[in-house]
């Protein structure tokens, strides 16, 4: 298995989103995201899938994972029907960030649902190591060749992320 570089962004100051693009066949890709933070308060990374900057914010993402917690045990957890896939919640401490392997299937399918699995490493909004693993599916057969990243609350409000670096790979 090799990785090569679609795209790559590096966030050090506030931006509304983060969009990577390049998706440009039915192969496997993965996304590295590292270090993603808001300085806007206790919020989430959150993720669409898109085509090109336009996001498709319909009611169809279904995901669910498994959090491990150095406070706790663990927690389980599914979301039906929403219209992002949301991470832990991060705060405005400079060590609360979000780290995050995705792998993207069927993204560039137009007769396949796009899925996608996750893991991710943070230390959250209660300064708690949290680790999760899971994945989720975008219920409309439809083309995507990009994705989005944006820091939010709920399902309207958005929020600057300030700092991370987002890279998507092409799995070959």
């Amino acid at each position: 298995m090799g990785l090569l570089q679609v795209d790559s962004q590096t966030v050090t100051s506030a931006v509304a989103s983060v969009i990577l693009t390049g998706i440009d066949d039915d192969s496997v890709y993965m996304c590295v995201v590292s270090n993603a933070s808001n300085n806007s308060g206790n919020y989430q990374l959150r993720m669409r899938v898109a085509n090109g900057s336009t996001q498709d914010s319909a009611n169809e993402y279904d995901y669910s994972y498994k959090l491990l917690r150095t406070d706790t045990t663990f927690d389980n957890g599914a979301v039906t029907n929403a219209n992002n896939f949301a991470a832990s919640t991060t705060s405005t401490g400079t060590t609360s960030v979000q780290n995050y392997i995705f792998y993207f299937y069927n993204w560039y399918s137009e007769t396949e649902f796009s899925f996608w699995t996750n893991e991710e490493v943070t230390f959250d909004s209660n300064s708690r190591l949290v680790g999760a693993t899971g994945g989720g599916v975008f219920t409309q057969a439809e083309r995507h060749d990009s994705v989005r990243f944006f820091t939010g609350n709920s399902v309207s409000a958005e929020y600057d992320t300030t700092q991370g670096t987002f890279t998507l790979y092409k799995v070959t």
